[in-house]
């Protein structure tokens, strides 16, 4: 499903020309950018790549213990495509630099929990049934969607305990940064 994903974004932003990066160096300030119409065409294509890659996002981490490293790899490269289509269009399409920063979080994210962080997610996978917050952990939709803060934040000392017991100290070294940042991805902070 991913490899979908991978394909179809690709295809979409390698179809419209990237323009280089837009400093405030060059003379322009982003939100008095004025652009052409085929900067719109191309800001408004890079808003859909990014709008998959978001879906996406959102199902990752679900689904973070059974991707391949094939799968982690067009996840990594996906990420640095948007992420360069979105930074030659600030300015355009209603892109931010907020729209940039979001991204490039969740492109972090993303690439640590199926790269990184994948053998961790093996030895976890098998405690599922045994703990709670793995639950959450692995299955985004059990989250109930009124306190979804509520329920990562508190299940965050369980995960703690769970990582560094199945997977040692380190991995929770690894991870904590990471958790902090899907926290604030949920806009708990």
């Amino acid at each position: 499903m991913i490899r979908v994903f991978s394909l179809f974004l690709l295809c979409i932003i390698s179809s419209h020309q990237v323009f280089g990066f837009l400093e405030e160096a060059e003379g322009v300030i982003p939100k008095d950018r004025t652009c052409d119409p085929d900067e719109e065409r191309s800001a408004q294509s890079c808003k859909n790549g990014v709008t998959v890659l978001s879906a996406t996002f959102e199902s990752i981490q679900g689904q973070h213990e059974s991707f391949t490293a094939s799968d982690h790899i067009g996840i990594n490269q996906n990420c640095k495509t948007s992420l360069t289509c979105l930074k030659s269009y600030v300015g355009c399409s209603d892109i931010t630099q907020e729209d940039v920063d979001t991204l490039t979080k969740k492109c972090n994210y993303m690439t640590y929990l199926t790269g990184g962080f994948y053998a961790c997610s093996q030895k976890l996978k098998g405690r599922k049934a045994e703990s709670p917050c793995l639950l959450n952990f692995f299955d985004a939709v059990v989250e109930p969607k009124e306190t979804p803060c509520g329920e990562w934040s508190n299940n965050r000392a369980c995960l703690k305990w769970t990582i560094r017991d199945a997977c040692g100290r380190s991995y929770w070294k690894q991870y904590k940064p990471y958790w902090h940042l899907r926290y604030s991805l949920m806009k708990c902070v």
